[in-house]
């Protein structure tokens, strides 16, 4: 039997193989909806329903970053992670002098885009599922180190699947270009997030206990980002058939 990747593996080596396998893996890469987004059969006031449950997950997440950014150490020696950790969090809350809007704001306008409107995102009750998926994001990133819950961050997927919605939202939906910030921004942006986040995984993965819990918070991921998908689907599914 071949050893498992957090015994196998350290360090530089570990990164290398966890983030192949979070591109092999994750469901942004693997669950049918994004396929179907992106070829354009997936209906369009399904598209609208994950949308208006995609948004209070991306509200959450500077809340998930400033957890992480208090699980970082005020020690010298992590300055430079708090600095990764802080330069994201700004990036997803959006300039607090009003330069830049936060990735939330982004949504909205991309939800504009596609038929959705702000009030009405802003008003749509969560689903269970959205409502676990983001509790449990924030207590990972509330009780774990931060180059742990750095090690369950969907950075790395996000940039292809980005590239690949983006011009699917464009020929396949209307979506006026102008409402595709959000999209345009994160194949470039989550790059460098991309990198960051590795560094961290890189630099603490030097136990084979500490390994085994960024594989197994990765894998949490896996099935946060899925139940979101899924819960959208079950719950289209569940809607009555409208009289003939």
């Amino acid at each position: 039997m071949s050893e498992a990747p957090w015994d196998r593996f350290e360090g530089e080596e570990f990164r290398r193989e966890l983030t192949a396998y979070k591109m092999a893996n994750h469901p942004f890469r693997t669950h049918p909806f994004f396929r179907e987004v992106e070829s354009g059969r997936a209906p369009r006031p399904v598209v609208q329903r994950w949308v208006g449950q995609f948004y209070p997950w991306l509200a959450c997440v500077p809340l998930a970053m400033a957890e992480r950014f208090a699980r970082c150490s005020y020690e010298a020696r992590f300055d430079r992670f708090r600095t990764m950790i802080l330069d994201q969090l700004v990036e997803e809350a959006g300039d607090p002098k009003g330069k830049a809007p936060g990735h939330p704001e982004l949504w909205l306008r991309f939800c504009e885009g596609i038929g959705v409107p702000r009030a009405k995102v802003l008003e749509t009750p969560l689903l269970p599922s959205t409502l676990v998926a983001i509790d449990d994001f924030l207590y990972i990133n509330r009780e774990s180190p931060f180059y742990i819950s750095a090690a369950g961050s969907s950075e790395p997927p996000n940039v292809e699947l980005c590239q690949r919605l983006y011009p699917a939202f464009s020929r396949h939906y209307g979506v006026p270009e102008a409402s595709l910030e959000y999209y345009r921004l994160h194949v470039t942006a989550d790059e460098e997030h991309s990198r960051f986040v590795g560094e961290m995984v890189a630099a603490f993965a030097n136990s084979p206990e500490v390994r085994k819990q960024m594989w197994d918070t990765m894998l949490r991921g896996f099935a946060l980002h899925g139940l979101l998908v899924d819960g959208v689907l079950k719950a289209e599914a569940a809607q009555p058939i409208a009289a003939a």
